[in-house]
């Protein structure tokens, strides 16, 4: 028996980058404009983080990028030095490594997402 509406007609709620980062729905406030600069790929769940931000949190805590590595995987938190050395670069990551390095730190996830996206020459 055939579906008289196909799935690819049913129309679902538009999803803006502050309803996924912030769990709003899109019935909320569309008052969101800083929210939605700190997304660099929402198709592709990444993010920028404020790398400076966590060289401090890092640095204060006197650790070394491969002493924050092996915290986290003491805790049970799995974020490789290779990670933290990206996120501290400026490079993009999934959304799940700034939800486990906000873990880490014990702060919370939008402290850490940078507000603006970096302007790439070219791209």
């Amino acid at each position: 028996m055939d579906d008289p509406t196909p799935l690819d007609r049913i129309a679902a709620p538009e999803l803006d980058s502050a309803s996924v980062l912030t769990g709003a729905s899109h019935h909320d406030d569309p008052s969101t404009t800083a929210i939605d600069r700190r997304v660099v790929s929402l198709d592709r769940g990444k993010v920028v983080l404020d790398g400076a931000l966590l060289r401090r949190l890092r640095q204060d805590r006197l650790l070394s990028q491969q002493d924050l590595a092996d915290e986290c995987w003491r805790r049970n938190i799995r974020v490789s030095i290779a990670t933290i050395k990206r996120v501290e670069a400026g490079r993009a990551v999934r959304f799940r490594i700034a939800h486990e390095l906000a873990r880490c730190f014990e702060v919370p996830v939008m402290q850490i997402v940078r507000t603006t996206t970096p302007c790439f020459a070219g791209a």
